[in-house]
């Protein structure tokens, strides 16, 4: 079986410019920030197109849509560039964002997805 980038790398290498990224929430964790996972895709032993959600925390709803925008274009216009050393074959937009309950009442969080592919390494 093909070995592939990790996609959370590639996605926290190109979103902590806009804002802090990481894998998973953190109790604590200061906002605004950005949550990046792989919830689906599949690989066909040459490309792997997973599919990643993408929440954005924030102070307020103003803060949250301009993250957000910013996480949107740096990912939609991806495609054929490098993060973490790895060359992005294609990238788009799934779902725009969307609002979504945050686990504390006094945050904004945005929730978009996204489809990325890239070759096995």
């Amino acid at each position: 079986m093909p070995s592939y980038p990790n996609v959370h790398e590639v996605l926290i290498t190109l979103l902590t410019p806009i804002v802090p990224t990481v894998k998973s929430r953190r109790p604590g964790q200061r906002l605004p920030y950005t949550v990046v996972r792989r919830i689906g895709g599949a690989e066909d032993g040459i490309t792997d197109r997973p599919i990643v959600r993408v929440d954005t925390y924030a102070d307020t709803d103003e803060q949250g849509e301009r993250l957000k925008e910013q996480c949107r274009q740096a990912i939609t216009e991806a495609s054929g560039t490098l993060a973490a050393g790895v060359l992005i074959d294609t990238a788009r937009e799934i779902t725009g964002g969307q609002d979504a309950s945050a686990p504390d009442t006094g945050d904004r969080k945005l929730t978009a997805v996204y489809q990325l592919s890239f070759r096995a390494i």
